[in-house]
This record gives C-alpha cells, sequence and structure tokens, in this order.
C-alpha cells in the first residue's frame, strides 16, 4: 500500500516586526528588528512607523505558483483597525533549476506602516496569511512610558 501525502503548502519562514525595513534581490535589510513593545508617552498615540519582514517558504513541489501574502492589524478582540482593512502583495514564485533540484524556495517581502494610531494601551497582532489562510501572528503591545 503506496500513501498519498498531501501537497504541501507555503509557509511562514520568518516574520519580525521592526522599525524598519526593505525588502531588494532576495535578502531582508531590518533595523531595530525583533521588538514586541511600544512605549508612548499618552493616548491616542500615533507612531511614525513601523514595519514587517517576512520570508514565504514555498516547497519544491510548487514548480511556478501565485499566491497572496496579506497582514491585516487586529486588536485584542480580532477587531481589523487598518483603513481600507487587510494589505496584500502578489508573490510570484518561479522555480529556475533543474527538474532533479527539489530545495525550496524562498520570498521575502516587507510591509511599512505610517502614522498609526492607538487609542489606547492594548496588546495587538499583525495577522499574515496566504491566500486567505491565517499562517501567522505577530503579537505586540501598547504601553505607556512610565
Amino acid at each position: 500500500m503506496e500513501l498519498e501525502l498531501e501537497p504541501l503548502r507555503p509557509t511562514i519562514d520568518l516574520a519580525m516586526l521592526a522599525d524598519a525595513v526593505q525588502a531588494v534581490q532576495g535578502k531582508l535589510y531590518i533595523l531595530g528588528g525583533g521588538w514586541d513593545t511600544l512605549y508612548v508617552s499618552g493616548f491616542p498615540a500615533r507612531h511614525p512607523t513601523l514595519a514587517i519582514a517576512v520570508r514565504v517558504r514555498v516547497p519544491w513541489t510548487l514548480s511556478t505558483t501565485t499566491l497572496q501574502l496579506g497582514v491585516e492589524l487586529q486588536d485584542a478582540d480580532g477587531v481589523p483597525l487598518l483603513p481600507g482593512g487587510r494589505v496584500s502583495h502578489e508573490v510570484v514564485i518561479q522555480r529556475q533549476s533543474t527538474e532533479m533540484d527539489r530545495a525550496e524556495t524562498g520570498a521575502v517581502r516587507s510591509f511599512t506602516f505610517n502614522n498609526l494610531t492607538f487609542q489606547s494601551e492594548g496588546d495587538f497582532s499583525f495577522v499574515i496569511s496566504i491566500d486567505d489562510e491565517v499562517t501567522s501572528r505577530l503579537r505586540f503591545s501598547v504601553r505607556r512610558k512610565k
């Protein structure tokens, strides 16, 4: 009896909050990355800029594919907070190797958000999805400086 495996799907290999991110020629350039708390002097608080670094891992079985990589900001209750809803990028993966190459492929993307306003302290998350399926959450807090 031969087992039939489900086709593998793209996954999020890396997701990180940062002060700034650029995705250039397959590399992520990250400034001030890896934080999980924004400290502000008062509310409402407007944060000038923050970014998300994302690396998508695509299995070798998907030789050519197009996917939608989406990001949505939510509060602790799951209420969407971005004006206009989710932000998304179309990612086209084209394998350029031979038939015998079974290596996974990666694609990097960055999302930058300017002038986000937080009305009060709390917990938030950037929900990351691939083709409308949630694959990762970047959780962070906004707190008043003491």
